[in-house]
């Protein structure tokens, strides 16, 4: 995220930032064009109605002890966990057989009622 006080300059269309490297972690200078500034802003803009997740119950940046404390109940290291779990089987496109990626999954709620079924027709059509 950037701070308005990281706005070090915006002259003649472009504007000249600090910005800290993900990686190494160090800060450095860049400058960008507007528009190009504009959409690295508005990439941590929520659309209406969303709100940011991380911020709530036990990752909360404030439950670092009740983290620690979590990963001691579970078992310690989570990455364990993530071991024991099995790789998802690759998908193909049936059209022409490349990978398909998957973008979005949905859960369903556990107590989820079927679809409704129109009138005269039969819910199952293995029961004819």
């Amino acid at each position: 995220m950037i701070r308005e006080k990281d706005i070090l300059a915006c002259e003649n269309g472009e504007v000249t930032f600090r910005d800290k490297d993900a990686k190494s972690g160090r800060t450095e200078t860049r400058t960008l064009s507007g528009p190009e500034f504009l959409w690295l802003l508005l990439q941590h803009v929520l659309p209406k109605g969303f709100r940011r997740a991380r911020n709530f119950g036990f990752l909360h940046p404030n439950r670092k002890r009740l983290i620690a404390l979590l990963q001691d109940l579970v078992g310690g290291d989570p990455t364990r966990a993530l071991a024991v779990m099995k790789p998802r089987p690759k998908l193909t496109r049936p059209c022409c057989g490349g990978d398909m990626r998957i973008v979005k999954t949905r859960v369903v709620p556990p107590f989820a009622l079927p679809p409704p079924v129109p009138i005269g027709e039969v819910a199952d059509p293995a029961v004819r």
